[in-house]
């Protein structure tokens, strides 16, 4: 997004980049790899509320004069590297780029989209129906095209995917095990390949149209 922000820094998967509760005074851009952002409830149970690609951002509180962050974003798959971005450098790009004000407000409203409909899901739709969404989203929003369909992101395990649906890994294996039976899903090389995205869909849904993350590429100032 911007380069005056200086060079991005790298994280091994596993590694915490900002960790919940603490004091937010930057907004992050993903350059590449994947961040996963959840969020611990007091009883000490964990949701994953989202999982970030190249071109998305985090730390949008920095952009209402910080505090603390109501989540942790935490580096998944093989590496993932985040350019930290200051409120004042931000401000000044976006007085000379405008456009770059609205890809921002286009970012962070995307996010919003896939909040909200996650909370439906979980609100309308059964386990075995939210793990098959979660899975087409995954695909779409961040798979890479492999020989016979599109490989979900490296390192996300059963116990991943429970968290981001609420769902025990028990639950999980179980519909892998269904979604396998029928073809629509492979796991080969430690990841998980879907060979048919829009077949992960409910009868009379519409299919996803968010593009996948190698299709994202973030608007930097000349």
């Amino acid at each position: 997004m911007v380069l005056a922000a200086g060079a991005p820094r790298r994280y091994r998967h596993g590694e915490v980049i900002v960790g919940q509760g603490q004091e937010v005074d930057c907004l992050r851009l993903v350059v590449t790899g994947a961040v996963r952002l959840a969020a611990v409830a007091p009883s000490g149970r964990e949701a994953v509320v989202g999982l970030l690609g190249p071109g998305d951002v985090f730390g949008e509180i920095a952009l209402l004069g910080g505090g603390p962050s109501p989540v942790e974003a935490r580096a998944v798959g093989d590496e993932a590297s985040v350019l930290a971005i200051p409120p004042a450098v931000l401000r000044d790009l976006f007085r000379r780029l405008p456009a770059t004000a609205e890809e921002l407000l286009r970012i962070v409203a995307s996010r919003l989209h896939d909040t909200t409909t996650a909370l439906e899901e979980a609100l309308t739709r059964d386990v075995p129906t939210r793990i098959s969404l979660r899975l087409q989203h995954l695909a779409v929003a961040h798979g890479e095209d492999a020989e016979d369909g599109v490989a979900l992101p490296s390192r996300l395990t059963q116990e991943e995917l429970g968290r981001m649906v609420g769902a025990t890994r028990e639950t999980v294996n179980r519909t892998l095990a269904a979604l396998a039976a029928r073809g629509v899903l492979a796991h080969r090389d430690r990841r998980y390949v879907v060979r048919d995205p829009q077949a992960l869909l409910p009868a009379g849904d519409a299919p996803a149209l968010r593009p996948r993350a190698d299709a994202r590429t973030p608007s930097r100032a000349p």
